[in-house]
């Protein structure tokens, strides 16, 4: 299959360490630029030079097509609306009881901002994220690990140390939670789309319930 074919060219790196090594610059250096006190044009400077090492990478092999966003492994959806679903009604009574005032609260006080922050959550930071940490990473670095339960760690670990802008313990273990059940259902599903809607529904929930204040969204 192309894809297959696209997948493999892209996965054969010269050798091991040069490949641990961009690794390691990508995913863990490069995030880390966050806790220094840079000026804005440095940092950006910084980010954006990472972020287009890794377009020209999925350009040179072609990973713009292998990583459509089709809907291949739609019947994982079921059960990723079945977690969702969980998770909401926990986080509901979570934080009704420990903080009431915050439930809805960008709902109740400005839903048109609500609605705007959510779209510009999910085209700027659900699909580019999807396509960096889900099928970039998890292609890309492959080769590394031994088997996929390494790999989903390492990308969760990758995806938390991803939110150091933010740097906050709670956003930290969120979204490592978040990145081993994304890097799951990426492994089974083979979607990138069954991805970024799953990521898409625990963003727009968390925003939503009045988790959001953590993530650098409007809140009391």
């Amino acid at each position: 299959m192309k894809r297959d074919r696209y997948f493999g060219r892209f996965r054969r790196p010269s050798k091991r360490s040069v490949l641990a090594a961009e690794a390691f610059v990508l995913f863990v250096a490069l995030p880390t630029v966050f806790l220094f006190e840079l000026s804005r044009s440095i940092t950006a400077i910084i980010i954006l030079g990472g972020l287009a090492y890794v377009a020209a990478l999925m350009w040179r092999f072609r990973l713009n097509r292998a990583f459509a966003f089709g809907l291949a492994g739609y019947r994982e959806l079921v059960p990723v609306v079945l977690r969702f679903a969980v998770f909401a009604i926990l986080t509901t009574i979570a934080v009704a009881v420990l903080m009431p005032e915050y439930l809805f609260y960008v709902v109740r006080e400005n839903p048109r901002l609500w609605l705007v922050i959510l779209g510009v959550y999910c085209l700027f930071s659900v699909y580019p994220q999807t396509i960096v940490y889900r099928g970039f990473f998890m292609e890309r670095y492959r080769p590394l690990v031994r088997s996929d339960t390494m790999l989903v760690l390492a990308n969760a670990i990758a995806f938390s140390w991803a939110h150091t802008l933010i740097a906050n313990p709670l956003v930290y273990s969120l979204t490592f939670l978040g990145g081993i059940l994304f890097s799951i259902t990426y492994l089974r599903s083979r979607s990138l789309l069954v991805v970024a809607i799953e990521h898409a529904l625990y963003g727009f929930w968390l925003f939503t319930v009045g988790l959001g204040m953590y993530f650098a969204f409007p809140g009391p």
